[in-house]
Formats: structure tokens, sequence, C-alpha cells
């Protein structure tokens, strides 16, 4: 029991830096809207020597996306915080509670974008901005690779956190003893231009 809430937790907080892919609007970019039945914002964690995996079910992003007007380009996504599925009820539990979370008087996470540059290859990119989880804003870069076919963009990136630079996982268990303080978060993002 003492397991799975350590490990909801560590969970929930890699789904929130998730949050780097979405956007908002720009002029000069092209808008694009989420297919959140194709997308996923992930993360992996480690709990007593136990790697586990999660999602967030519930998130808004809106997309301004141009590789030829990078510098009006830009991304905000909104995270529900409650919304951690793990496959396990016992474990994303303890989310909502005050050492996590503390969903109640931190209900959301967001990520919003200061530039989008473009990285070393071809088709990859680096978004970078500020990541806010339980009111500590911290900054934050997800590289990630995009390709473009005709009106529908893929997008897959990934960053590594530390959950206690945002106060997730406190008392008991801000110790990496039983839960591993880097938490890794997978974006999959499929989205169509906006008409």
């Amino acid at each position: 029991m003492l397991r799975n809430k350590i490990a909801t937790g560590a969970m929930a907080l890699g789904l929130l830096a998730i949050p780097a892919i979405a956007a908002t609007p720009a002029t000069g970019a092209n808008a694009w809207t989420v297919d959140h039945s194709q997308s996923n914002l992930g993360f992996e964690g480690n709990a007593s020597g136990q790697a586990f995996t999660g999602k967030f079910t519930k998130w808004e992003a809106a997309i301004q996306f141009d590789p030829a007007a990078l510098a009006k380009s830009s991304a905000e996504v909104t995270i529900d915080m409650a919304s951690v599925d793990s496959g396990d009820p016992s474990r994303d539990t303890s989310l909502p509670e005050p050492d996590w979370f503390s969903t109640t008087l931190f209900p959301q996470a967001t990520f919003k974008t200061d530039s989008i540059r473009a990285g070393d290859a071809a088709g990859s990119y680096v978004a970078d901005g500020t990541l806010t989880i339980r009111n500590v804003s911290k900054p934050a870069s997800l590289p990630f690779t995009l390709t473009i076919d005709g009106d529908t963009a893929k997008m897959q990136g990934s960053l590594t956190l530390k959950r206690t630079d945002f106060g997730v996982g406190q008392n008991a268990w801000a110790s990496p003893s039983t839960v591993a303080l880097d938490v890794k978060v997978n974006v999959d993002v499929t989205a169509t231009r906006s008409k």
C-alpha cells in the first residue's frame, strides 16, 4: 500500500512535465489541434526499486507552430493533476495528497514556452519554457522531433525532471531511498492543422 502511494506520486510528477508539448496562439505560425485519441502524456519513475509508467488522461493544449517561423511559434499546456492513471487505483489515490501534488490547492500544472528553436538534426527542435507544478515555476527544455505530412503533425519528445525541485514527495518521501528523484516525461502528440 505504502509502495503504491509512493509510486503514484512520482508518476504523477512525470506526467506533469509532459505539458511541454502544447502551445498558445501566436501570429504568423500555423495553429494545430491535438488529437487526444492518438496522443499521450506519459511518465516513467522508480519506487522501491521497481520501475513504473503512467499517463495523464485530462490535459488541454493549443499549438502554434511553423518550422519556417520558429520565432512566432509557441506552446502552452494545462494538465489536470488529479487525472493520473497508472493502472493501479490504490497507487493513484496518493496523487491528491498534500505530500505529493496537493491537488486541492494546486489542481493544475502548466508549461508555457518562451521559445522554440531548431535542434542539431533535421526535424529536431527544443521547446524552452517554464514548467509550473505546485505553484513552483522552473525553467524546462523539451527536446523533440516533429514530422509534418500534409495537415497532420506527429511530435515525440522526452525530458527528465527532479520531482523535489517542485516540492513533489515531501516529508518521508523526500528521500530517494523509496522513490527515485528523477522522473522521465514522455510526450507523444498527433495534431491536425486548423482550418
